[in-house]
């Protein structure tokens, strides 16, 4: 068995940066597949990035393949970001028009609402809707997903083409969704070393050797509960990716497979920005920082690790990997991307990103590479680019409308979903923005 170790250049410098690492061997089609996704994980809080936290075990997998720099979340929270990873789709709640979104609740907080079908079950991610599981297990893999956010948690849809589905920090269900997700101390209940364990011994009960696992960890995402430094979970969830890869290997699941390392979203900490915004990864709009992820792939594949790649790439990226079937095209084209916001459509093409404020139109652009900060409004002395960002938005937005409307309230399940993960919820249509997150 060869050792899952650094096999090129010290992780510094230039070659870092670019995720220029050659790999010994490239298989063809990999043995298994394992996506592992870290909540609220900021790319530059790691090592392999120039962050100041040594992250090595992370560095493990960014030293075995590519490292890419321009890696963006389709979304700022799990439940759309993870929904747009599992079908290839860009996650939207529009509804026709500027000021009115979709009701945010447990029916639309995937964004996939414009493909559910009258009359069917209204769960968040469509079951008519292919799967990035479903169509890894139609090239012959077994599939294993292990779940900690409660956005994730059935009834949602996205345990759609797992054959081993496991939530962890979950109670015995007595009576459906709300005993489910009903949980106490759910910080303490979904740590890393719950989900590790439920990982290995969901890999015991696996009917092939050839498989895709999908973990999820929450260790990142809970800092506030646990009422720790960011940097402290940072460095926390480090140790349950060594946890993971040195239990793999020494299985030797690690050779001959493809890993893939990311994040559903970042978090804003101290950054201020022109718009005043919300703290976290609450959005509204959506500042760099908590779109800014991570992404490896090891062993390096056939594609730029500075091109601009997004979750809904990914679904692409992974079933071409196994040569399942063939994907459906982007929703968006190659370097941009839309956020619809419940308070704000938030469109980033190239280096520009506009804020289109819903209640009033209000515009305001900003220079990315020249202002990364999001400090400098140009939208006043740049206005040709304001408006012509701002038709491709308005194109966009009723490409990626829903055409039926849902009802408008949070159900006793939702509610008790979001207050797991440290939302308080104040009913209101546009309570996303208004949550507060621990």
């Amino acid at each position: 068995m060869r050792p899952f170790a650094i096999r090129c250049a010290l992780l510094v410098g230039s070659a870092l940066l670019a995720g220029a690492c050659t790999p010994e061997s490239k298989p063809a089609i990999p043995e298994r597949v394992i996506l592992i996704v870290v909540d609220t994980l900021r790319r530059d809080h790691l090592s392999c990035y120039g962050g100041e936290i040594a992250t090595p075990n992370i560095d493990r997998i960014a030293a075995r393949g590519q490292l890419y720099t321009n890696m963006l979340a389709s979304f700022h929270q799990t439940s759309m970001s993870m929904a747009s990873l599992f079908t290839g789709r860009t996650p939207s709640i529009e509804f026709g028009t500027l000021a009115r979104p979709l009701f945010w609740n447990g029916e639309t907080w995937c964004g996939m609402a414009r493909f559910a079908k009258q009359g069917t079950d209204a769960a968040c991610i469509p079951p008519t809707l292919p799967t990035l599981a479903a169509g890894i297990r139609e090239a012959g893999y077994w599939t294993i997903g292990i779940a900690s956010n409660q956005f994730l948690y059935e009834p949602s849809g996205y345990s759609g083409g797992f054959d081993d589905w496991v939530e962890v920090g979950e109670h015995p269900a007595e009576s459906g969704a709300i005993a489910r997700i009903a949980i106490p101390d759910a910080s303490k209940t979904r740590s890393w070393r719950f989900v590790n364990e439920a990982a290995f011994e969901a890999l015991a009960r696996r009917q092939s050797d050839r498989f895709f696992l999908y973990v999820h960890y929450m260790d990142v995402h809970d800092y506030g509960f646990e009422q720790i430094p960011y940097a402290q979970g940072v460095r926390e969830v480090d140790r349950a990716i060594g946890s993971l890869l040195d239990g793999l290997e020494r299985d030797g699941w690690l050779d001959d497979s493809l890993v893939v390392f990311t994040a559903d979203h970042g978090e804003r900490l101290t950054e201020q920005h022109a718009i005043a915004g919300h703290a976290g990864h609450i959005g509204n709009p959506s500042f760099q920082e908590v779109l800014e992820v991570p992404l490896l792939v090891a062993p390096a594949i056939e594609r730029d690790p500075q091109a601009p790649i997004r979750s809904d790439d990914l679904y692409r990226l992974m079933l071409a990997s196994v040569a399942g079937p063939r994907s459906h095209e982007p929703d968006l084209e190659p370097g941009e991307l839309l956020v619809t916001e419940t308070d704000y459509r938030t469109y980033i093409r190239d280096s520009w990103k506009l804020v289109i404020r819903r209640s009033d139109g209000d515009q305001q652009l900003f220079d990315l590479r020249a202002d990364p900060g999001e400090l400098d409004d140009q939208a006043a002395s740049r206005p040709q680019i304001a408006q012509s960002l701002a038709a491709r938005v308005s194109e966009l937005a009723g490409r990626l409308s829903a055409r039926r409307a849902v009802l408008e309230r949070i159900s006793p399940a939702d509610r008790a979903r979001l207050k797991a993960l440290g939302y308080d919820y104040d009913d209101t249509p546009d309570s996303e923005q208004s949550a507060d997150s621990d």
